[in-house]
């Protein structure tokens, strides 16, 4: 698979990932270019004169580091919490074994379909997740879906993944719904298809570039986990990629929302978040539940470099006078310890796992909350010092946030932006 040379503004975004055989089958706007993570890899093998033997992920997302590496025929190693990331990960991951099975699944999908299905397929969602698919598909086109969706829960192994990817990508091509930024919204509407025709482009677009991923390499593991819980291999890797959550950007529970109620993978709001959300790094307000107490603010908060704790301990206390004396209605004072001491939990992890000489490249965000600049990627930095990694670098490679303008996301007088750090583990 030969990669194009993009604008390097795109390549901390996922906007050309459309273009490529198996980073198309599904990938969300939140995540970098499959041409980042190529570059990377070009960059090592240019400056050792080898391939890295092994690439790690802690977030990985949709699979676009596990899916280049298999390019690249270098073992890859990724870890991802959110649930139905894990599944199109691990099918894309696995393209080689999982894409065989796209004709066969296709075919048996359109027998379903000659078949009568009445609305009564609609009882087996629950009441929350019924009344929020109902606002985004028809009740018929919904009730053929969840009959395709009951033939997959029955499917095995490897079929059972490439199922439930291409019955995901059919559920973007049937519905309604817009998607806003990264979110669905569910009372905008956008040209849809009927489900027999979303089963045909879906087959032509998982069969795109077939001869090529036949013949590929897969070398890859995906594991469903959270990274502040993970065992990750020790000195097993020469490279770790990755881009963790931007401080107060996306819900990564709630961008996914649609999916989980139709897979069953929570019933309602509050299922998504005991099952999901609060086992996820905490990068919004809508993620504290576990972690607003004092005891678990001071527990993160000690897990931090002093460095690191003169800078933002005077932001916190701004943060909170802004709370609870002027009222704001975002309590974002409680999000900057547990997001940091996590972040710091899996940066030690990733240092263990890198072999000497081994690099870390990290692609992220600053952020500002009423005004106040959050320099994420110098607190990162402050903690890999901490880790004793070496020769830190920090580059600017786009900017952003100017989407939303609201009070509560008021710029600082800094432009916002996306960076790559760079670090490297000493011997």
């Amino acid at each position: 698979m030969t990669l194009h040379e993009v604008k390097p503004e795109l390549l901390p975004t996922s906007v050309t990932a459309d273009k490529y055989p198996i980073h198309k089958w599904f990938n969300f706007v939140a995540g970098y270019s499959p041409e980042y993570v190529d570059m990377v890899i070009s960059a090592y093998e240019s400056k050792t004169g080898n391939k890295p033997l092994g690439i790690m992920d802690p977030f990985a997302g949709c699979a676009t580091t596990n899916v280049v590496a298999n390019n690249w025929g270098i073992f890859s190693y990724g870890v991802e919490r959110n649930p139905f990331f894990y599944k199109i990960g691990y099918t894309k991951t696995h393209a080689k074994e999982t894409l065989p099975f796209v004709n066969e699944i296709a075919d048996e999908f359109r027998t379903l379909l000659e078949k009568k299905i009445d609305n009564s397929e609609l009882n087996i969602l629950s009441e929350d997740a019924k009344k929020y698919l109902l606002k985004m598909y028809g009740e018929t086109e919904m009730s053929q879906l969840l009959v395709l969706r009951k033939t997959v829960e029955q499917y095995e192994s490897d079929k059972y993944y490439m199922g439930y990817t291409f019955l995901s990508k059919m559920l973007e091509f049937v519905t309604t719904a817009k998607t806003d930024g990264i979110y669905k919204a569910p009372t905008s509407t956008k040209k849809n298809i009927p489900v027999n025709e979303a089963i045909d482009k879906t087959q032509r677009l998982f069969l795109d570039g077939e001869d090529e991923i036949v013949n590929s390499v897969d070398s890859g593991r995906f594991e469903f986990d959270s990274s502040m819980n993970h065992t990750f291999p020790t000195e097993a890797f020469d490279l770790v990629i990755f881009s963790p959550p931007y401080l107060n950007n996306f819900d990564f529970a709630e961008m996914t929302r649609m999916q989980m109620y139709f897979w069953n993978e929570a019933d309602s709001w509050r299922t998504i978040s005991e099952k999901h959300r609060n086992h996820m790094l905490v990068n919004t307000t809508t993620a504290l539940k576990l972690v607003r107490d004092e005891t678990e603010q001071k527990k993160y908060h000690d897990m931090l470099p002093v460095s690191l704790l003169e800078k933002i301990e005077p932001i916190v206390d701004k943060l909170e006078y802004l709370f609870k004396v002027e009222k704001k209605s975002k309590d974002y004072f409680r999000i900057i310890y547990p997001y940091l001491g996590q972040m710091s939990i899996v940066l030690n992890k990733c240092m263990q796992s890198l072999r000497a000489n081994g690099e870390i490249h990290i692609v992220v965000s600053d952020a500002a909350f009423y005004g106040i600049h959050i320099d994420t990627q110098e607190y990162l930095k402050d903690i890999l010092i901490a880790l004793n990694a070496k020769n830190i670098e920090i580059q600017r490679m786009r900017d952003r946030g100017d989407r939303w303008v609201l009070e509560k996301r008021a710029k600082s007088n800094k432009q916002l932006g996306e960076f790559e750090i760079i670090a490297i583990k000493g011997e």
